[in-house]
């Protein structure tokens, strides 16, 4: 025993659980304290995404009721990192840090918690009767699989099983994603069969697509004649780098050879390897975009994506732009990793297993064919995206709130 506590301090650990206790008995007793004080409004929102950051399915949301004028208080939770860009939020949101009395406050008197991922488990939040959780959840028709058997760290599952228990409503985009949820984390949760209001941006009904152009070509100075690929592949559960072997330099030719004029790479890395570098050979022709907060703009923007298996694709494929797998690891993925639902080769999206695979499946890339694969896809999996979620859920939490 004693030898591994020694061991524990030397790495850090065991300041790191002390500090992870002593947050959460705090955490406990602040929420005691408020929720004995104070009551519940029916007009207050609180949105929980696991970076912070104004992205995702709960920007979508928060953005539909400012568009809407509705007369709600809307708190958004925010990381200690997130304070250093406090631009990105809008000024109808209240922020609040994490872990402080006035966070703790807006959990305990919102009627409604949105929460994009597992956070409220994992920062030992208690329900109060009479608010309703709405999970929107971070991905879409994905192929890993992520039900409690395939998952390797345990904590996680706990957290997500007890954040099943206390979700009232779940949004879904398809009948397959349905079914996810159902045999992973909210086996009798009510639906709400919208379409991920993230996605709405991605049919282009407002001209997004040449607004978020304009944009990221704006930050990132490319010019308006250069195309943009978006590379942005996942993590692995047990942090292998080895993967990330993508040559930029063979790409971008590859790109210019089959779709003509010039090409510029845009490397997304998943907000857990944000420290991984380029290799200083690939700077010429790759432009690091892994800072920017939300991928649904750069879906928007770019002209073809690529990933490994990232989820993203699954969103990316409603834009009917070209889209690409780089799995050079797919066997140890499948062997090692969590797997996939269904195989990445049933999908529209050819798959490459190394820089030579993925150049020649881009020169032999047929659009034609393409889409109609992906009209097939979309159907098998019974996809009900139609750009309309955001309306229909701002709806919903308008019914809720009465």
């Amino acid at each position: 025993m004693c030898k591994k506590i020694i061991i524990a301090i030397r790495e850090g650990q065991l300041l790191h659980k002390i500090k992870v206790k002593l947050v959460a008995l705090i955490s406990k007793f602040l929420l005691i304290f408020v929720r004995r004080f104070s009551k519940i409004n029916k007009n207050q929102i609180l949105f929980l995404t696991f970076q912070g950051n104004y992205n995702c399915n709960a920007r979508a949301i928060a953005d539909e009721i400012i568009k809407q004028k509705l007369p709600y208080k809307m708190y958004w939770a925010i990381r200690k990192v997130n304070m250093n860009d406090l631009e990105q939020y809008p000024k109808e949101l209240t922020i609040v840090r994490r872990d402080t009395y006035k966070f703790f406050k807006a959990v305990a008197t919102s009627k409604i918690i949105v929460d994009n991922s597992t956070n409220f488990g994992f920062m030992n939040l208690k329900k109060r009767k009479g608010q309703i959780i709405i999970q929107t959840w971070h991905g879409s028709m994905g192929f890993k699989r992520l039900d409690p058997a395939s998952v390797s760290d345990k904590n996680w599952v706990k957290k997500a099983k007890y954040l099943g228990d206390v979700t009232d409503y779940c949004i879904t985009d398809s009948k397959f994603e349905e079914d996810v949820f159902r045999e992973s984390y909210w086996p009798e949760t009510t639906f709400l069969k919208y379409g991920h209001t993230r996605n709405d941006c991605l049919f282009n009904k407002h001209g997004e697509f040449e607004k978020y152009s304009k944009k990221v070509r704006e930050l990132y100075n490319i010019p308006e004649n250069t195309k943009m690929a978006l590379y942005a592949p996942t993590f692995r559960d047990n942090y292998s780098f080895e993967s990330y072997d993508l040559d930029y330099n063979k790409l971008k030719e590859a790109l210019e050879k089959k779709f003509g004029g010039k090409w510029v790479v845009l490397v997304r890395f998943h907000f857990r390897l944000r420290n991984l570098e380029i290799p200083k050979k690939y700077i010429k022709n790759v432009i690091n975009v892994t800072d920017y907060n939300d991928m649904q703009e750069l879906l928007c923007a770019c002209d073809l994506g690529i990933t490994d298996y990232s989820s993203w694709m699954c969103d990316y494929v409603l834009t009917r732009k070209p889209g690409f797998l780089y799995a050079s690891d797919i066997q140890k993925y499948i062997d090692d990793e969590r797997g996939f639902y269904y195989p990445l080769s049933s999908t529209p999206f050819k798959v490459a297993e190394n820089n030579e695979e993925l150049y020649n499946k881009i020169l032999d890339f047929n659009e034609k064919k393409y889409l109609k694969e992906v009209d097939k896809y979309l159907d098998r999996l019974g996809c009900y995206e139609k750009g309309e979620a955001s309306v229909k859920t701002v709806k919903k939490i308008i019914e809720l709130t009465k």
